[in-house]
């Protein structure tokens, strides 16, 4: 979906323990976007579902493992799950990367110079069920209670699959 956009920041990089705030912005100058947050950067549990990820500068395969958690979540999604981004409008969400689901000792071990590589990953490569489900065009109340319980297998939704740029985060 090329009308998405992620930001990756570390609004405060003296921070302990560090912080990302990532920003999902509509570039759209006419179309509004309504999002399902469920595995998406907005997810409160972004780091749990394996978005984000973060290893060694020189060397990505040297990588953080998170304990991944398989989530069971209750249907229909609440109204809070879902966000309209109006054109131009963003919307952001702040990951600590605190204990125990990071841990601090092997973050400054993948550390070179203060810092480490993070990305952030939303959906597989030939999983169709993988990614972020939007509905382009649409505000939250256009969008039909049955086209949400699809879960976006619905006609009307899509799959937002994308890898972010590299960030690298001051630890």
């Amino acid at each position: 979906m090329s009308s998405l956009s992620l930001l990756i920041t570390q609004p405060d990089p003296t921070a302990s323990p560090p912080t990302l705030r990532l920003t999902l912005r509509n570039t759209s100058p006419s179309v509004p976007i309504t999002l399902l947050t469920w595995s998406s950067p907005l997810d409160p549990l972004a780091i749990q579902l394996g978005l984000i990820q973060i290893s060694s500068p020189s060397n990505p395969s040297n990588k953080m493992d998170f304990p991944e958690l398989m989530i069971k979540r209750a249907m229909p999604p609440p109204e809070d799950a879902l966000v309209t981004l109006g054109p131009g409008e963003a919307r952001s969400q702040e990951v600590v990367m605190r204990e125990p689901i990071v841990n601090g000792e092997k973050l400054e071990e993948l550390a070179e110079e203060g810092r480490v590589r993070v990305r952030v990953v939303c959906g597989k490569e030939g999983d169709e069920n993988s990614g972020v489900v939007v509905w382009a065009g649409k505000k939250r109340e256009e969008v039909s209670d049955e086209e949400i319980e699809l879960l976006g297998r619905g006609e009307e939704a899509e799959r937002w699959r994308f890898e972010s740029e590299v960030f690298a985060m001051k630890v």
